[in-house]
């Protein structure tokens, strides 16, 4: 777009050509181009038929011409011909007003006639020829192309083709003699992007689409707009309407290419050159012939190790156009050479296998295909747990899965219910963790079949994947489960906790069976335990499953099962503000994990310590757990880090980065809502590193994305801030961490007077949050930026309704005291409205200050309530220990406010210019404005050059018309659109105070309304802002 745009203000630019395969978007660009210029431009289309090069001469140009003639009239065009016009021969209504034409004309006058034609439409209007389709044009269209690019010399003409270049054929030789021309600009349109394709989808929709429908649309679409509208509601189904245009592309083909063709499409993209020469079964010279005209209609593509279809698209269509029973004996072909011809399969070898052998019917060698598939891939990938669920979709399709395989149903359940925890498959792991349990009887008895040691090789299979349930391989290490927060410690929420196993290799004697007591009981358990962990991403809270998992575990000598448990219990309660209880976990778990000696649940259980101390402190009143923490506790923050130290310590003993990454998740959020800004951005940064060492970034990095762009929100960096919210837009985020990132996002934009922007982000968080009230502390945020929106439109009343609705939702006040740290902020919203619930001004009196955030936020709260400039000055201070520019400007501009008030006009204009100073450079704009204005309001220069207000440039008079500087101030926001009580609300001025000042306008300029000052206030040079050279 930019490049049209340039080309038709650069009078050099006489031509764009615009490349793009079928359905990349180069008619709908043409249309946006078309549509955004200036009004008065005359714009012709020509499309070239699909006929190919020996068409209709002439095609695009004369529908050009007949355009023109309905547009302006037949009369009119003849006006701008010579008599006798060689262009009457190809229209002949143009004869009736010029004559007929010789019957003998050369091409050269011709193209000069309608070159003349507009030359002479330009010198009074632009003129824009679009061309459409040129891959198809005929030779003479062509011809007449290259005449135009070279003689189009008028400022206001401009011509714009498109073309598919796979299929430009004859016309490649005059792109490439255009592109040599300094007139011609040739645009190459690539491919949307992963971003630009969930854009479509969203606008396509109506709504934001979801992360995984946005990758798989992307994925088959290949980032082609066309294909993006086609799949986006329909994105399993090809739609027949694109088939017949995708088989287009083979149309022509020979035999031996035909043949090929298909064969590569049963094989699907990457095409191994191995694998498809062996399928062929076609002498070389042919099968190198074929191949040469597949890649040369650019319908294969070369790669290093085969070839691959131009777009899946196509490879799809021509699959589907092939026979049933063509498909499947090529299907069945390809399984046997997989099967026979393999001397070292893969996970990727294997997984073909069992593709073809499926499309070929032959469903037990699937099966076993599958499973071993499934047994090579990575223990905790997204292949694996495709595979598996692929595996359970054939399992009752095949007699006696069980001795095919050596397992068992519920064995494949539980695998996929481990991988879809360390890969956040929150629903498919929640789902097999249903169907697992539903297998167990409800006393965790497992039937006898499932029974660990009936039959000696039961679990082979799984062992042989190196996930045995009772034990890893030698080596392997104990994979981390975190993926979604959990809880809320002074703003920030945890990650949930799982131990994953860290501790039963040395609890758990080996054997074949899950469970370490022979009773089952554990293995049931885990799985309680593992679900409560899934519904606990989705916000829904762990319910009874944790409870049950406990009840399973004994108390007396009990093991690593019942560590994790608890571990995972003290994270729920975290997360419901019950940091005591939270606490008792925790020492229960570190107890069992010290006499285990299981590093992994020590530093979780200290983990998990450290955050129960910072959210309370009666917790860190307690003393260590264990004996081993020495510290002096000023504060809980820093009996909180002692605790994340140690349990940094033993990790880095242990060499487990994995729980690095949680630990340094979890430090972050405390840091953050400690106000330790730039420590917490360290963590971050640290847990980032440790992610990437332990392969779990895109399970553990969306949180330590939302602890990064908190702390860089608070420091005022919001442009970084916004970047990482940009960073993890469309990725697959758990809810509440999109949750929380949306709430991050909607702070900055309502700090920078993007009102709507905040809104829109609002109703996503709560479309996100649901009626649950299992993350309460969402809630809070969510009603304080709602609460901050209504009042920054002066709504005092829905501000009112919104926190008395939040108080009856939550049960009073208790939640509010469970969560300190998001309470606070409502509070403060409370102070400003006028008839506020007053149980919420009395938590101004209660609530505690766990952190020096809370610290201040009590200050901002006292200051409002008592309207001192003294306790403004405390609350600035308060906010600028813990580095909070955009906190300060507030605090700085109820200072500036208390001190107009109390006469003191020197601290007032202090505060403003530090006030205007902090707001210009974050682009607090709607702060700085309020500034500039009360500086105005009170005659308080921001300068600090003087106490009186300077006079307006030129006075009252010297091309001002008579314009005071407050007229010419409301004059710019009357040229602006602004209705009086707009204008009341700009300027802090009464709506009748505002109608006054547009009447005076009027009068002095002598017109007669808005619109007509507005006019007047261009054309005089009226609008620069003050301080703006005229």
């Amino acid at each position: 777009m930019s490049a049209l745009v340039e080309s038709v203000a650069d009078p050099g630019t006489h031509a764009v050509l615009i490349a793009g395969e079928a359905g990349i978007g180069k008619s709908r660009l043409v249309a946006e181009f078309t549509g955004r210029l200036a009004p008065g431009a005359l714009v012709l289309i020509g499309r070239c038929p699909e006929l190919g090069t020996g068409g209709v001469a002439f095609a695009p140009f004369l529908a050009v011409l007949r355009g023109l003639m309905r547009e302006r009239g037949v009369a009119a065009v003849a006006e701008l011909l010579p008599p006798r016009p060689a262009l009457a021969n190809w229209l002949p209504q143009l004869a009736v007003h010029t004559g007929g034409a010789p019957a003998e004309t050369d091409r050269i006058r011709l193209f000069g006639e309608i070159l003349t034609v507009l030359e002479q439409l330009a010198l009074t209007r632009a003129v824009v020829v679009i061309l459409e389709d040129l891959h198809w044009a005929d030779d003479a269209s062509r011809d007449l192309l290259t005449f135009l690019a070279a003689n189009l010399t008028d400022a206001d003409a401009l011509l714009v083709g498109t073309y598919r270049p796979g299929e430009a054929g004859p016309l490649r030789g005059l792109v490439a003699e255009l592109r040599r021309n300094p007139g011609v600009r040739v645009v190459d349109l690539r491919p949307l992007n992963r971003h630009e394709v969930g854009r479509q989808l969203a606008a396509l929709l109506g709504r934001e689409p979801e992360p995984a429908l946005i990758t798989k649309v992307f994925e088959r679409s290949g980032g082609n707009p066309l294909f993006v509208e086609a799949l986006g509601h329909a994105p399993e189904d090809l739609p027949s309407g694109l088939t017949d245009l995708l088989l287009g592309f083979g149309a022509g083909l020979s035999p031996q290419a035909h043949t090929i063709v298909g064969l590569a499409a049963v094989i699907g993209s990457p095409i191994r050159h191995d694998l498809l020469s062996a399928a062929a079964d076609l002498p070389p010279a042919e099968l190198h012939s074929a191949l040469s005209e597949l890649v040369e209609r650019h319908l294969l593509l070369p790669t290093d190790t085969g070839y691959e279809f131009r777009h899946v698209l196509i490879r799809q269509a021509i699959h589907d156009d092939l026979l049933p029973v063509e498909r499947t004996r090529l299907h069945a072909r390809l399984a046997e050479i997989l099967r026979t011809e393999t001397p070292e399969p893969t996970v990727t070898t294997l997984a073909e296998l069992a593709h073809h052998a499926q499309a070929a019917g032959e469903l037990p060698r699937a099966l076993t295909a599958t499973w071993s598939a499934a047994s090579a891939a990575p223990s905790h990938h997204p292949e694996r747990l495709r595979l598996l669920e692929q595996l359970l979709s054939l399992w009752d399709r095949v007699p006696s899965p069980e001795s095919l395989l050596h397992t068992t149903k519920l064995a494949v359940l539980e695998q996929i219910v481990e991988v879809a925890v360390a890969t956040g498959a929150t629903e498919r792991g929640i789902a097999a963790a249903d169907a697992a349990l539903a297998i167990l009887d409800p006393g965790g008895e497992i039937p006898a079949a499932e029974r660990p040691g009936a039959g000696s090789n039961r679990h082979s299979g799984v062992a042989s994947a190196g996930i045995h349930h009772a034990k890893r391989e030698p080596g392997q290490k104990p994979a981390g489960m975190t993926g979604e927060p959990s809880a809320a410690v002074q703003g920030g929420e945890m990650p949930g906790t799982d131990m994953s196993g860290s501790a039963r290799d040395r609890a758990a004697p080996d054997g074949p069976g899950p469970g370490a007591d022979g009773t089952g009981s554990e293995r049931v358990a885990r799985l309680y335990r593992r679900r409560a962990y899934l519904r606990g991403t989705t916000g829904a809270g762990p319910g009874e499953d944790l409870a049950r998992a406990l009840a399973l575990l004994p108390v007396e000598s009990p093991g690593a099962e019942r560590a994790e448990a608890l571990v995972q219990s003290a994270s729920a309660r975290i997360f419901r503000g019950d940091a005591v209880g939270s606490a008792a976990d925790a020492r229960a778990a570190l107890v069992i994990a010290q006499r285990l000696e299981a590093d992994a649940l020590v530093a979780r259980a200290h983990a998990h310590l450290g955050l129960a101390g910072a959210a309370a402190a009666e917790v860190a009143a307690a003393g260590p757990a264990a004996g081993d923490i020495s510290v002096a506790r000023p504060n809980e923050t820093d009996w909180a880090l002692a605790h994340f130290a140690q349990a940094h310590r033993v990790a880095a003993a242990a060499g487990d980065a994995r729980i690095v990454v949680d630990v340094a998740t979890w430090e972050s959020a405390v840091l953050v809502g400690a106000g330790r800004y730039e420590a917490a951005i360290a963590a971050v940064r640290q847990g980032l590193r440790a992610a990437h060492e332990s392969f779990r970034f895109s399970e553990s990095a969306p949180i330590l994305y939302v602890k990064w762009a908190q702390a860089l929100a608070a420091l005022g960096r919001w442009d970084e801030a916004r970047a990482v919210v940009d960073a993890t837009q469309f990725d697959e985020l758990p809810p509440l961490s999109r949750a929380a990132m949306l709430l991050c996002f909607a702070r900055i934009s309502l700090a920078e007077g993007d009102s709507g922007g905040a809104r829109t982000a609002a109703i996503e968080v709560e479309r996100l949050l649901g009626d649950s009230r299992w993350a309460a502390q969402y809630r809070l945020e969510l009603v304080a930026l709602n609460c901050a929106l209504v009042l920054e439109s002066g709504d005092e009343a829905a501000a009112d309704a919104d926190l008395t609705t939040l108080l009856t939702a939550l049960d009073g006040a208790a939640t509010l005291f469970a969560h300190p740290h998001e309470a606070w902020p409502l509070v403060v919203l409370a102070a400003r409205i006028t008839g506020a619930p007053p149980e919420l001004l009395a938590m101004g009196d209660s609530l505690p200050t766990a952190s020096p955030v809370d610290s201040a936020q009590r200050a901002v709260f006292t200051a409002r309530l008592a309207g001192s400039a003294a306790r403004w000055a405390e609350a600035a201070t308060a906010w600028r220990t813990v580095e909070r520019p955009y906190d300060v400007a507030t605090s700085l501009l109820g200072l500036a406010e208390s001190a107009v008030a109390e006469g003191n006009r020197a601290e007032a204009g202090s505060a403003l210019r530090e006030l205007t100073d902090i707001a210009t450079r974050l682009g607090a704009e709607p702060l700085r404005r309020t500034a500039q204005a009360m500086s105005e309001r009170a005659r308080i220069p921001l300068d600090g050059s003087s106490n009186q207000p300077s006079k307006a440039k030129g006075g009252t008079g010297s091309g001002r018309f008579g314009l005071t500087a407050r007229e010419l101030d409301v004059l710019r926001l009357v040229a602006k659109g602004l209705s009086n009580r707009g204008l009341a609300a700009e300027l802090f001025i009464s709506i009748n105070t505002a109608g006054v000042h547009v009447s005076r306008i009027l009068a002095k300029l002598g017109v007669a309304g808005r619109t007509e000052a507005a006019a007047f206030a261009h054309e005089h040079g009226l609008l620069a802002e003050p301080g703006e050279s005229d």
